[in-house]
């Protein structure tokens, strides 16, 4: 008997594998805190004030820092990363970590909520088509009813709720408590399912936009890098199934990995988030200006507008395709605010140009009519000297 017991439990494994914990928390928060900084001075040079995503992305951050807090507290107090035989010999140790456990689930519920209603948000404002809207729409709408299943079965996971963190409470018949890993499982299931339609709604419209294939892969690179976080999500979803499957017998090492994969899921979402609001911090390092359109090349960057008679038939349809050109913000071609001059010079003389115009070569456009009209002339009166 002593030796079929022995077989049965492994040699206590006196590792440690929080400091490996830690050491992706603090990296990939600091990485997180730059962007959202990033974000807010990205507003800040294009003169425009933050918007409720702007804020809702900082709340999340916040959000995920005191979760950050909570697992530091639970590798240093708690033993996570160790054996939890080890761990056990020290009963506050386990107070402490299951403790912790609830403080991290109940940050992590709002952190992941006002990502994705940040990203709704942002959808929303940048695409103004009443399918993007809609989807954004139910998208803030799980997020939300998401968010209070999850703090509710958060704070009654266990009745009383100290037998969460009083083991031997359970003992008792009086005492109930849900099965962690079921919880862990059902809750990146949903995680998984929502972290798809987060990416799945601007891409779709993204491949619709009129500009060169180049932009839109660009674009479109730029959201699904916030994809790695439902491939962290979906690492998690994976490890819980294996951990239901096969019982949890050392929770301590059996949890470091969802814990990881938590840690990237949350702070890789923040960072893809931020990433497309940040196109005037990148012209600004690089060129000195936020606002200089510095990839205007002939074949594209200029708007063009066909016979002045066709401005008639404008409606106020927003569900077509379209690239958005007249904001100074996110990932659309920035446009110049101030006074500028625009010289625009064929294949004739050189005129002298001031420090602040832009020159537009016009190789390959043909001009079909010369047409001059005073500052003060009005659309009515074009339409009806130049009908054609």
């Amino acid at each position: 008997m002593a030796s079929e017991q022995g077989q049965s439990q492994p040699p206590l494994d006196y590792s440690n594998e929080g400091p490996g914990i830690l050491s992706c928390c603090y990296i990939l928060a600091s990485t997180a805190t730059v962007a959202v900084a990033l974000r807010f001075w990205a507003r800040k040079l294009t003169s425009l004030n933050p918007k409720l995503d702007d804020y809702l992305i900082l709340s999340a951050l916040a959000a995920y820092h005191v979760l950050t807090a909570a697992a530091t507290v639970q590798v240093v107090k708690g033993g996570l990363g160790r054996d939890m035989r080890v761990v056990s010999q020290n009963p506050s140790a386990v107070v402490i970590l299951f403790k912790m456990y609830l403080v991290t689930e109940i940050f992590y519920g709002f952190g992941n909520s006002l990502v994705k209603l940040s990203l709704a948000v942002f959808y929303s404002r940048v695409f103004p088509i009443k399918t993007v809207r809609r989807m954004s729409l139910i998208l803030g709408l799980v997020c939300i009813a998401w968010l209070i299943a999850v703090q509710v079965v958060n704070l009654l996971q266990c009745r009383p709720l100290e037998t969460l963190w009083y083991q031997e409470l359970q003992l008792l018949p009086e005492t109930k408590c849900l099965d962690v890993t079921v919880y862990f499982l059902s809750n990146s299931i949903v995680n998984c399912i929502t972290d798809i339609w987060a990416i799945v709604v601007p891409i779709q419209d993204i491949l619709k936009l009129q500009m060169s294939k180049l932009k839109k892969v660009g674009i479109c690179g730029i959201f699904l890098l916030a994809g790695s976080a439902f491939a962290a999500s979906l690492a998690r979803t994976i490890c819980t199934a294996v951990m239901l499957n096969n019982g949890t017998t050392n929770f301590t090492k059996e949890y470091v990995t969802p814990a990881i994969s938590s840690v990237v899921e949350i702070y890789v979402s923040i960072i893809g988030a931020c990433l497309p609001t940040l196109r005037p911090v990148y012209r600004k390092l690089r060129y000195g200006n936020p606002y200089t359109p510095s990839d205007i090349t002939p074949k594209e960057g200029i708007v063009t507008i066909g016979r002045i008679s066709d401005r008639r038939k404008f409606s106020k349809r927003t569900d077509g395709s379209f690239e958005r050109s007249n904001t100074n913000e996110d990932f659309t071609t920035t446009l110049y605010q101030g006074t500028h001059q625009v010289h625009v010079i064929g294949q004739g003389g050189q005129p002298s140009s001031p420090a602040n115009s832009v020159t537009i070569p016009l190789e390959g456009i043909v001009v079909q009519k010369d047409m001059t009209w005073p500052v003060d002339t009005t659309s009515e009166e074009l339409i009806r000297k130049y009908p054609d």
